[in-house]
Protein backbone atom coordinates (compact mmCIF):
# COMPACT_ATOMS: atom_id res chain seq x y z
CA UNK A 1 0.00 0.00 0.00
CA UNK A 2 1.18 3.50 -0.79
CA UNK A 3 1.63 5.82 2.18
CA UNK A 4 2.05 9.58 2.35
CA UNK A 5 3.31 11.44 5.40
CA UNK A 6 2.15 15.00 6.05
CA UNK A 7 4.90 17.34 7.13
CA UNK A 8 5.82 20.99 7.58
CA UNK A 9 8.80 22.84 6.19
CA UNK A 10 9.96 23.92 9.65
CA UNK A 11 10.44 20.29 10.64
CA UNK A 12 12.39 19.49 7.47
CA UNK A 13 14.53 22.59 8.01
CA UNK A 14 15.25 21.61 11.62
CA UNK A 15 16.15 17.99 10.94
CA UNK A 16 17.72 18.58 7.53
CA UNK A 17 15.98 17.64 4.28
CA UNK A 18 18.26 14.74 3.42
CA UNK A 19 18.05 13.25 6.92
CA UNK A 20 14.29 13.76 7.30
CA UNK A 21 13.35 12.42 3.87
CA UNK A 22 15.71 9.49 4.42
CA UNK A 23 13.92 8.70 7.70
CA UNK A 24 10.54 8.90 6.00
CA UNK A 25 11.65 6.60 3.17
CA UNK A 26 13.20 4.09 5.56
CA UNK A 27 9.96 4.02 7.57
CA UNK A 28 8.09 2.73 4.53
CA UNK A 29 6.36 5.87 3.30
CA UNK A 30 6.18 6.46 -0.46
CA UNK A 31 5.44 10.20 -0.46
CA UNK A 32 6.08 13.36 1.52
CA UNK A 33 3.00 15.60 1.67
CA UNK A 34 4.42 19.06 2.34
CA UNK A 35 2.24 21.95 3.52
CA UNK A 36 2.96 24.07 0.45
CA UNK A 37 0.46 26.80 1.35
CA UNK A 38 -0.59 26.90 4.99
CA UNK A 39 -2.35 28.83 7.73
CA UNK A 40 -1.29 29.96 11.20
CA UNK A 41 -0.85 27.60 14.09
CA UNK A 42 0.90 26.91 17.40
CA UNK A 43 2.61 23.52 17.31
CA UNK A 44 4.32 21.26 19.84
CA UNK A 45 7.17 19.42 18.12
CA UNK A 46 8.14 16.53 20.42
CA UNK A 47 11.10 15.27 18.33
CA UNK A 48 12.53 18.50 16.89
CA UNK A 49 16.25 19.02 17.44
CA UNK A 50 15.80 22.78 17.10
CA UNK A 51 12.62 23.81 18.96
CA UNK A 52 9.72 22.21 20.80
CA UNK A 53 7.10 24.94 20.25
CA UNK A 54 6.61 26.73 16.94
CA UNK A 55 4.33 29.49 15.68
CA UNK A 56 3.74 29.25 11.93
CA UNK A 57 3.70 32.29 9.67
CA UNK A 58 0.04 32.80 8.85
CA UNK A 59 -1.20 32.31 5.30
CA UNK A 60 2.21 31.86 3.70
CA UNK A 61 3.50 29.85 0.76
CA UNK A 62 6.66 27.75 0.89
CA UNK A 63 7.94 28.31 -2.62
CA UNK A 64 9.36 31.25 -4.56
CA UNK A 65 6.44 32.66 -6.60
CA UNK A 66 6.47 34.10 -10.09
CA UNK A 67 4.76 37.36 -9.14
CA UNK A 68 3.96 38.19 -12.76
CA UNK A 69 1.23 35.53 -12.54
CA UNK A 70 -0.65 37.27 -9.71
CA UNK A 71 -3.15 40.09 -9.75
CA UNK A 72 -4.43 42.35 -7.00
CA UNK A 73 -3.69 39.79 -4.26
CA UNK A 74 -0.11 38.60 -3.99
CA UNK A 75 1.06 35.75 -1.78
CA UNK A 76 2.82 36.02 1.54
CA UNK A 77 6.16 34.32 1.00
CA UNK A 78 7.43 32.36 4.00
CA UNK A 79 10.73 33.48 5.54
CA UNK A 80 12.25 30.05 4.74
CA UNK A 81 12.25 31.09 1.10
CA UNK A 82 15.58 32.76 0.42
CA UNK A 83 18.24 33.40 -2.20
CA UNK A 84 19.52 29.83 -1.83
CA UNK A 85 16.13 28.28 -2.60
CA UNK A 86 12.82 27.34 -1.03
CA UNK A 87 11.35 24.41 0.91
CA UNK A 88 9.48 23.03 -2.09
CA UNK A 89 12.63 23.02 -4.22
CA UNK A 90 14.73 21.52 -1.43
CA UNK A 91 12.16 18.81 -0.80
CA UNK A 92 11.73 17.84 -4.46
CA UNK A 93 15.49 17.39 -4.75
CA UNK A 94 15.54 15.06 -1.74
CA UNK A 95 12.44 13.08 -2.74
CA UNK A 96 14.07 12.35 -6.08
CA UNK A 97 17.21 11.21 -4.27
CA UNK A 98 15.30 8.87 -1.95
CA UNK A 99 12.78 7.63 -4.52
CA UNK A 100 9.69 9.26 -2.98
CA UNK A 101 6.94 11.44 -4.41
CA UNK A 102 6.39 15.07 -3.44
CA UNK A 103 2.72 15.79 -2.80
CA UNK A 104 1.64 19.43 -2.47
CA UNK A 105 -0.73 19.64 0.49
CA UNK A 106 -2.33 22.97 -0.35
CA UNK A 107 -4.59 25.05 1.88
CA UNK A 108 -6.70 27.09 -0.51
CA UNK A 109 -9.18 29.69 0.81
CA UNK A 110 -8.42 29.41 4.52
CA UNK A 111 -6.07 32.39 4.75
CA UNK A 112 -6.46 34.89 7.59
CA UNK A 113 -3.41 36.85 6.47
CA UNK A 114 -5.08 37.67 3.16
CA UNK A 115 -8.51 38.02 4.77
CA UNK A 116 -7.26 40.64 7.20
CA UNK A 117 -5.68 42.67 4.40
CA UNK A 118 -8.49 42.19 1.89
CA UNK A 119 -11.69 41.86 3.95
CA UNK A 120 -13.80 42.55 0.87
CA UNK A 121 -12.87 39.13 -0.57
CA UNK A 122 -13.87 37.15 2.54
CA UNK A 123 -17.05 35.38 3.54
CA UNK A 124 -19.42 37.74 5.39
CA UNK A 125 -22.13 37.01 7.92
CA UNK A 126 -25.71 38.13 7.48
CA UNK A 127 -24.75 41.16 9.60
CA UNK A 128 -21.98 42.13 7.16
CA UNK A 129 -19.06 41.00 9.33
CA UNK A 130 -16.02 39.87 7.32
CA UNK A 131 -14.81 36.37 8.22
CA UNK A 132 -11.06 36.82 7.87
CA UNK A 133 -10.31 33.12 8.11
CA UNK A 134 -12.15 32.20 4.90
CA UNK A 135 -11.96 33.81 1.48
CA UNK A 136 -15.09 33.64 -0.66
CA UNK A 137 -15.07 31.14 -3.56
CA UNK A 138 -17.37 33.55 -5.41
CA UNK A 139 -15.14 36.62 -5.23
CA UNK A 140 -13.17 37.09 -8.47
CA UNK A 141 -10.05 38.38 -6.70
CA UNK A 142 -9.96 35.45 -4.28
CA UNK A 143 -10.44 33.04 -7.16
CA UNK A 144 -7.75 34.74 -9.22
CA UNK A 145 -5.28 34.50 -6.34
CA UNK A 146 -5.92 30.82 -5.70
CA UNK A 147 -5.79 29.85 -9.37
CA UNK A 148 -2.56 31.80 -9.83
CA UNK A 149 -0.95 30.30 -6.73
CA UNK A 150 -1.84 26.69 -7.57
CA UNK A 151 -0.94 27.08 -11.23
CA UNK A 152 2.32 28.78 -10.30
CA UNK A 153 3.89 25.91 -8.39
CA UNK A 154 2.23 23.22 -10.54
CA UNK A 155 3.96 24.64 -13.61
CA UNK A 156 7.42 24.98 -12.06
CA UNK A 157 7.95 22.17 -9.57
CA UNK A 158 8.10 18.38 -9.81
CA UNK A 159 4.91 17.53 -7.93
CA UNK A 160 3.16 14.17 -8.28
CA UNK A 161 -0.16 15.16 -6.68
CA UNK A 162 -1.90 18.21 -5.26
CA UNK A 163 -4.21 17.80 -2.27
CA UNK A 164 -6.64 20.70 -2.11
CA UNK A 165 -7.79 21.58 1.40
CA UNK A 166 -10.53 24.20 2.02
CA UNK A 167 -11.26 25.14 -1.61
CA UNK A 168 -14.84 26.12 -0.71
CA UNK A 169 -16.90 27.75 2.04
CA UNK A 170 -15.76 27.18 5.61
CA UNK A 171 -17.83 27.04 8.77
CA UNK A 172 -18.17 30.01 11.11
CA UNK A 173 -16.49 28.46 14.16
CA UNK A 174 -12.92 27.53 13.36
CA UNK A 175 -10.85 27.88 16.51
CA UNK A 176 -9.60 31.35 15.67
CA UNK A 177 -6.96 32.94 17.92
CA UNK A 178 -8.62 33.54 21.32
CA UNK A 179 -12.04 32.74 19.87
CA UNK A 180 -14.50 33.83 22.60
CA UNK A 181 -18.27 33.29 22.36
CA UNK A 182 -20.45 34.66 25.14
CA UNK A 183 -23.53 33.12 23.54
CA UNK A 184 -24.40 29.53 22.75
CA UNK A 185 -23.43 28.76 19.16
CA UNK A 186 -24.94 25.34 18.54
CA UNK A 187 -24.90 23.54 15.20
CA UNK A 188 -27.90 25.42 13.83
CA UNK A 189 -26.67 28.89 14.73
CA UNK A 190 -23.22 27.98 13.43
CA UNK A 191 -24.80 27.00 10.12
CA UNK A 192 -26.61 30.33 9.86
CA UNK A 193 -23.50 32.30 10.78
CA UNK A 194 -21.62 30.34 8.13
CA UNK A 195 -23.96 31.35 5.29
CA UNK A 196 -21.96 33.96 3.41
CA UNK A 197 -23.43 37.24 2.17
CA UNK A 198 -20.45 38.94 0.58
CA UNK A 199 -21.82 41.71 -1.68
CA UNK A 200 -20.47 39.82 -4.69
CA UNK A 201 -22.51 36.80 -3.64
CA UNK A 202 -25.64 38.81 -2.94
CA UNK A 203 -25.50 40.52 -6.35
CA UNK A 204 -24.67 37.28 -8.16
CA UNK A 205 -27.50 35.34 -6.56
CA UNK A 206 -29.90 38.23 -7.18
CA UNK A 207 -28.98 38.18 -10.86
CA UNK A 208 -29.80 34.46 -10.84
CA UNK A 209 -33.33 35.20 -9.59
CA UNK A 210 -32.76 34.64 -5.86
CA UNK A 211 -33.80 37.37 -3.43
CA UNK A 212 -30.50 37.23 -1.55
CA UNK A 213 -31.09 40.47 0.38
CA UNK A 214 -34.38 39.15 1.75
CA UNK A 215 -32.62 35.93 2.73
CA UNK A 216 -29.85 37.88 4.44
CA UNK A 217 -32.39 39.81 6.50
CA UNK A 218 -34.22 36.61 7.47
CA UNK A 219 -31.01 34.96 8.61
CA UNK A 220 -29.90 38.02 10.57
CA UNK A 221 -33.32 38.37 12.22
CA UNK A 222 -33.38 34.69 13.22
CA UNK A 223 -29.96 34.86 14.85
CA UNK A 224 -30.92 38.09 16.61
CA UNK A 225 -34.15 36.51 17.84
CA UNK A 226 -32.21 33.62 19.41
CA UNK A 227 -29.59 35.84 20.98
CA UNK A 228 -31.69 38.80 22.10
CA UNK A 229 -35.40 37.97 22.04
CA UNK A 230 -35.45 34.64 23.84
CA UNK A 231 -36.42 32.48 20.87
CA UNK A 232 -35.32 28.82 20.99
CA UNK A 233 -32.34 27.85 18.87
CA UNK A 234 -34.56 25.32 17.08
CA UNK A 235 -35.79 28.16 14.85
CA UNK A 236 -32.33 28.13 13.27
CA UNK A 237 -32.75 24.48 12.32
CA UNK A 238 -36.15 25.24 10.81
CA UNK A 239 -34.83 28.17 8.77
CA UNK A 240 -31.98 26.08 7.35
CA UNK A 241 -34.58 23.78 5.76
CA UNK A 242 -36.56 26.66 4.24
CA UNK A 243 -36.63 26.32 0.40
CA UNK A 244 -35.51 29.92 -0.04
CA UNK A 245 -32.43 29.34 2.15
CA UNK A 246 -31.73 26.02 0.44
CA UNK A 247 -31.82 27.71 -2.98
CA UNK A 248 -29.33 30.34 -1.87
CA UNK A 249 -27.09 27.66 -0.36
CA UNK A 250 -27.20 25.76 -3.65
CA UNK A 251 -26.13 28.91 -5.50
CA UNK A 252 -23.21 29.38 -3.11
CA UNK A 253 -22.16 25.77 -3.54
CA UNK A 254 -22.26 26.19 -7.31
CA UNK A 255 -19.52 28.82 -6.92
CA UNK A 256 -17.35 26.31 -5.07
CA UNK A 257 -18.03 23.72 -7.77
CA UNK A 258 -17.01 26.06 -10.57
CA UNK A 259 -13.84 27.03 -8.68
CA UNK A 260 -12.95 23.35 -8.22
CA UNK A 261 -13.45 22.82 -11.96
CA UNK A 262 -11.15 25.75 -12.74
CA UNK A 263 -8.53 24.53 -10.27
CA UNK A 264 -8.47 21.11 -11.92
CA UNK A 265 -8.16 22.71 -15.34
CA UNK A 266 -5.29 24.96 -14.22
CA UNK A 267 -3.41 22.04 -12.67
CA UNK A 268 -3.87 19.74 -15.65
CA UNK A 269 -2.90 22.50 -18.07
CA UNK A 270 0.30 23.06 -16.11
CA UNK A 271 1.15 19.35 -15.95
CA UNK A 272 -1.24 16.63 -17.06
CA UNK A 273 0.66 14.06 -14.95
CA UNK A 274 -0.30 15.71 -11.66
CA UNK A 275 -2.99 13.87 -9.70
CA UNK A 276 -5.70 16.14 -8.25
CA UNK A 277 -7.01 15.07 -4.85
CA UNK A 278 -9.87 16.48 -2.80
CA UNK A 279 -10.66 15.91 0.86
CA UNK A 280 -14.05 14.23 0.93
CA UNK A 281 -13.96 14.83 4.68
CA UNK A 282 -11.47 15.98 7.30
CA UNK A 283 -12.52 15.43 10.91
CA UNK A 284 -13.49 12.16 12.51
CA UNK A 285 -17.20 11.47 12.18
CA UNK A 286 -17.67 13.95 9.35
CA UNK A 287 -20.21 12.68 6.84
CA UNK A 288 -19.04 11.90 3.32
CA UNK A 289 -21.13 12.79 0.27
CA UNK A 290 -19.31 11.13 -2.61
CA UNK A 291 -21.93 12.55 -5.01
CA UNK A 292 -20.80 16.13 -4.32
CA UNK A 293 -19.89 17.67 -7.73
CA UNK A 294 -16.80 19.26 -6.14
CA UNK A 295 -15.40 15.76 -5.63
CA UNK A 296 -16.15 14.87 -9.23
CA UNK A 297 -13.41 17.29 -10.31
CA UNK A 298 -10.73 15.22 -8.54
CA UNK A 299 -8.76 12.24 -9.82
CA UNK A 300 -8.57 10.76 -6.31
CA UNK A 301 -10.32 11.32 -2.99
CA UNK A 302 -9.15 11.52 0.62
CA UNK A 303 -11.36 9.73 3.10
CA UNK A 304 -11.10 11.89 6.20
CA UNK A 305 -9.52 10.71 9.45
CA UNK A 306 -10.54 7.60 11.33
CA UNK A 307 -9.37 6.50 14.79
CA UNK A 308 -10.80 2.98 15.09
CA UNK A 309 -11.15 0.01 12.73
CA UNK A 310 -14.98 0.33 12.76
CA UNK A 311 -14.61 3.94 11.58
CA UNK A 312 -12.34 2.70 8.79
CA UNK A 313 -15.00 0.23 7.68
CA UNK A 314 -17.59 3.03 7.66
CA UNK A 315 -15.32 5.22 5.54
CA UNK A 316 -14.60 2.34 3.20
CA UNK A 317 -18.29 1.63 2.67
CA UNK A 318 -18.91 5.26 1.73
CA UNK A 319 -16.21 5.17 -0.94
CA UNK A 320 -17.16 1.89 -2.57
CA UNK A 321 -19.59 3.82 -4.79
CA UNK A 322 -17.30 6.79 -5.46
CA UNK A 323 -15.95 5.43 -8.72
CA UNK A 324 -12.53 6.94 -8.03
CA UNK A 325 -9.34 5.80 -6.34
CA UNK A 326 -9.31 6.91 -2.73
CA UNK A 327 -6.93 7.20 0.22
CA UNK A 328 -7.42 6.41 3.88
CA UNK A 329 -6.29 8.91 6.51
CA UNK A 330 -4.81 8.50 9.98
CA UNK A 331 -3.91 11.06 12.67
CA UNK A 332 -1.02 9.35 14.46
CA UNK A 333 -1.01 11.94 17.25
CA UNK A 334 -3.08 12.85 20.30
CA UNK A 335 -5.97 12.87 20.91
CA UNK A 336 -6.55 10.06 18.39
CA UNK A 337 -3.36 8.21 19.35
CA UNK A 338 -1.61 9.66 22.40
CA UNK A 339 0.46 6.45 22.46
CA UNK A 340 1.46 3.93 19.82
CA UNK A 341 -1.20 1.47 20.96
CA UNK A 342 -3.50 0.59 18.09
CA UNK A 343 -1.52 2.16 15.25
CA UNK A 344 -0.52 -1.20 13.77
CA UNK A 345 -4.18 -2.29 13.86
CA UNK A 346 -5.17 0.87 11.99
CA UNK A 347 -2.61 0.29 9.24
CA UNK A 348 -3.80 -3.30 8.92
CA UNK A 349 -7.44 -2.18 8.79
CA UNK A 350 -6.75 0.33 6.01
CA UNK A 351 -4.88 -2.38 4.10
CA UNK A 352 -8.04 -4.48 4.29
CA UNK A 353 -10.03 -1.89 2.32
CA UNK A 354 -9.97 -0.87 -1.34
CA UNK A 355 -7.97 2.28 -0.53
CA UNK A 356 -4.93 2.75 -2.79
CA UNK A 357 -2.96 4.28 0.06
CA UNK A 358 -3.02 5.97 3.44
CA UNK A 359 -2.09 9.55 4.34
CA UNK A 360 -0.67 9.90 7.86
CA UNK A 361 -0.56 13.08 9.97
CA UNK A 362 2.11 14.25 10.92
CA UNK A 363 5.89 13.78 10.80
CA UNK A 364 6.89 16.54 13.21
CA UNK A 365 3.90 16.29 15.57
CA UNK A 366 4.12 12.62 16.47
CA UNK A 367 6.27 11.15 19.22
CA UNK A 368 9.19 8.81 18.53
CA UNK A 369 7.28 5.71 19.72
CA UNK A 370 4.40 6.53 17.36
CA UNK A 371 6.75 7.09 14.42
CA UNK A 372 8.54 3.82 15.16
CA UNK A 373 5.26 1.91 15.45
CA UNK A 374 4.09 3.23 12.08
CA UNK A 375 7.39 2.32 10.47
CA UNK A 376 7.13 -1.23 11.80
CA UNK A 377 3.53 -1.57 10.61
CA UNK A 378 4.21 -0.16 7.15
CA UNK A 379 7.20 -2.45 6.58
CA UNK A 380 5.21 -5.61 7.32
Amino acid sequence: MKAGLYTYAWDLEAVGYDTAVGQIAEAGFTAVNLATSYHAGKFILPRSPKRRVYFAEDGSIYFNPDLVKYGRIRPRVNSMVNAEGDPVGRLTEMTRKHGLDYVAWTVCLHNSWIGERYPDVTMQTAFGDPQWHSLSPAHPDARAYLLAMVGDFASRYDVSAIELEAPGYMSFAHGYHHEIFGVDVDAGVDRLLGISFNPVEVSGATAAGIDAERIRLRVADTIDAIWNRGEPSSIADALILDPEIVAYGDWLHAQAISLAEELAEVIRSANSAIVVRHFAAMARGEQVNVADPVLATADELLSGYAATPPEIHQRSAAFESAGKPWWGMLRAIAPDFPTADGLADMVAAWRGTSAVGIDVYNYGLMTQPNFDALAKALRV
